[in-house]
């Protein structure tokens, strides 16, 4: 994410609730908010991207899971080759259907919808990046 992203995506938080709101809900002072929309001191949405590119691949995307939970999602990696995301998607999806469909939906973790699900979505971000159907 470049700098000039994470200034506008900070602004635009701090924009959706007014300066005074935010530094209330973030315990921090006005002062401090206005230091980090000048870019005298780095912002929130700045220095966890530099935290997730300091860390190891699989605890970053923890992190990014643990943050979209936060906000009722869950964080979905997309694959880097079709091929990959293909496979992947029918596997994770066929698991759970068929789990499903035999009765053991019970012993389906939330974790494992979500993986089916992800997989797909995964799948349907790299068609739509390729632009085949």
């Amino acid at each position: 994410m470049s700098e000039r992203c994470c200034e506008e995506l900070f602004e635009a938080m701090v924009e959706s609730v007014g300066v005074k709101m935010f530094a209330a809900r973030m315990d921090l002072s006005t002062r401090q908010i206005h230091r980090m929309l000048n870019g005298v001191q780095p912002n929130p949405i700045a220095r966890m991207s530099e935290a997730l590119s300091a860390c190891e691949g699989l605890t970053a995307d923890a992190a990014m899971d643990y943050l979209c939970k936060r906000r009722g999602g869950y964080f979905l990696q997309f694959p880097d080759n079709l091929a990959d995301a293909n496979v992947n998607a029918v596997k994770e999806a066929a698991e759970a259907i068929v789990a499903i469909s035999e009765g053991r939906s019970v012993n389906i973790t939330i974790r494992e919808i979500r993986e089916a699900i992800s997989a797909l979505a995964a799948l349907e971000g790299m068609l739509g990046r390729t632009g085949k159907a």
